[in-house]
């Protein structure tokens, strides 16, 4: 305790030099939060538009439904499965869906597009639909109307209260024909979902294929990815696997995930650099306090003090400083996050256009998940107590007449 005290008052003897000491730890800490989150920003933002739109996270389906995707391959919608969902604690939510493509038209323009028939306030649970709603209303269970997405919209040069044609293949070969009201417009994230969507209430879809009482599939969302494999296990034993598959959406959209994670082992490169230059600078500063001091340690060591006193002394004043610069830079870093997370930053030009091609929204939002603040505050106090070992040696070399006359 006493040696905490004297460190404590030391540090403060030179405000300006412990200032700065303190600075390079805070900036750090804001800095390495800020790439983590934005980083892992950008892989939540992908996952979710695209799989959260799409497959689910966890999907239920007939056996061989993904292969093919067809709508013969659908199965009849009963309470089975739903009381095993029910069940899964991980589980928050799930939406049925009847799903087929077909073409839609209008005046002399045409697009292959993803018919998704939805019950319209458990789908919304789900993706929340009901947010990303650009011009008109939300559908409900007994409409005859249809929502669109925002890019298909302006390619058929259509808008609110507008009539869309649908034209595909129903239930075993039966022709699938409908002229619908758009009751609203959705933007998406994903530029190409955007481009391809469209949802009807699910007896409406159901007319239009004349699939009777019949699903896709059952999309599922959870409380956290982590838990997905585990769900996967639990449901997948828990139905008829000779009847029903149980995927989850890396096994669905393998593309993706490669993507993904070739793209994550290119960051650790960045992110080992920046650790790199963020070891470099505190350990700068750390330099430059020694240095510094060497009058004030050559003449503590010639009035008696031992230098491993002195050594522990200094050791202990560094710890405090990076202890407060980490919980400073900690502190300082959430709302800035919090704001680029609410107001992401958009990219426009070539850039956007670039991330376009690739089928990515160009945005760069931020991640608020507590583990890239944890974590990032941990690695760069570790580097600050790994780089505190260095006044050891130091001063143990010290040469008092030397320091002295420094």
């Amino acid at each position: 305790m006493m040696y905490l005290k004297i460190a404590w008052r030391n540090i403060w003897r030179n405000r300006r030099r412990t200032l700065i000491t303190m600075a390079s730890i805070f900036f750090a800490v804001i800095l390495a939060i800020a790439m983590r989150s934005t980083i892992t920003g950008v892989f939540e933002k992908m996952i979710k538009d695209v799989v959260g739109f799409s497959s689910g996270f966890i999907q239920i389906h007939k056996q061989g439904y993904w292969k093919e995707r067809s709508v013969d391959n659908t199965f009849e919608e009963n309470d089975t499965i739903y009381k095993v969902l029910g069940k899964e604690k991980y589980v928050t939510g799930w939406s049925p869906r009847l799903e087929a493509f077909a073409l839609a038209s209008s005046g002399e323009r045409t697009r292959g597009i993803m018919i998704m028939g939805v019950y319209p306030g458990k789908e919304t649970a789900i993706t929340h639909l009901v947010e990303k709603i650009s011009a008109g209303r939300f559908i409900n269970d007994s409409d005859k109307s249809i929502m669109v997405a925002e890019g298909l919209a302006n390619y058929l040069q259509l808008k609110v209260n507008d009539t869309i044609v649908l034209l595909g293949q129903g239930y075993h070969g039966s022709m699938a024909a409908g002229k619908y009201a758009i009751k609203g417009i959705i933007k998406l994230g994903s530029p190409e979902l955007n481009k391809s969507m469209a949802w009807l209430p699910m007896a409406c879809c159901r007319d239009f294929l004349s699939t009777g009482n019949r699903l896709s599939s059952i999309s599922l969302l959870l409380t956290s990815e982590t838990r997905m494999t585990q769900v996967q296990k639990e449901i997948a034993q828990q139905v008829n696997t000779e009847k029903y598959e149980v995927m989850n959406w890396k096994e669905m959209i393998p593309d993706l995930d490669q993507f993904i994670q070739s793209d994550r082992s290119a960051h650790i490169i960045t992110v080992n650099i920046l650790y790199l230059v963020i070891t470099f600078g505190i350990f700068g500063t750390i330099l430059m306090m020694l240095n510094e001091r060497m009058h004030e340690f050559g003449i503590l060591i010639a009035i008696g003090m031992k230098k491993k006193i002195l050594s522990f002394i200094v050791f202990i004043e560094i710890i405090l400083m990076a202890g407060v610069g980490t919980l400073t830079g900690l502190a300082a870093a959430f709302p800035l996050i919090f704001y680029f997370n609410r107001h992401p930053i958009v990219f426009t030009g070539s850039l956007g256009k670039a991330y376009e091609r690739f089928g990515i929204e160009p945005v760069l939002p931020t991640s608020l998940a507590i583990s890239n603040f944890t974590s990032q505050a941990y690695i760069v106090f570790a580097i600050a107590v790994v780089l505190s070992v260095y006044p050891f040696y130091k001063i143990n070399r010290i040469k008092v007449i030397k320091a002295i006359n420094s």
